[in-house]
């Protein structure tokens, strides 16, 4: 097989992936599967937070959740550089990465793809 027919083809794959916000139904399994795989565990929802679920042919892949951001973080404060009266004004802007984790099953099935 041609590399260049073999990168077709794994963009035809990836064009299946769906990213969604994880139902209510689904947050016992959402929360079982990061404190099972992720090296931090799970994390219950507190404030502002959004779980998703990342799935290829129906198969759960990845997690991912995102939340609020921490009202002060120095090294991002210092990066940002905003005054204290656009911190307060624009920190509703900024979101928190909590959690990101691509299931085990995720990489076998990508391993064997690319090996095919």
């Amino acid at each position: 097989m041609r590399p260049e027919s073999s990168d077709s083809a794994a963009r035809t794959e990836l064009r299946e992936m769906v990213v969604r916000l994880v139902h209510s139904s689904e947050q016992p399994r959402y929360q079982e599967l990061m404190r099972e795989h992720h090296y931090l565990g799970h994390l219950p929802k507190i404030g502002e937070t959004l779980w998703y679920v990342a799935s290829w042919r129906e198969q759960w892949v990845a997690l991912l959740s995102f939340s609020a951001s921490a009202l002060k973080c120095a090294a991002r404060d210092r990066w940002i550089g905003w005054s204290l009266r656009q911190h307060y004004g624009r920190l509703k802007l900024v979101v928190n990465n909590s959690r990101f984790l691509i299931l085990p099953k995720a990489v076998t099935f990508c391993y064997t793809s690319l090996n095919n």
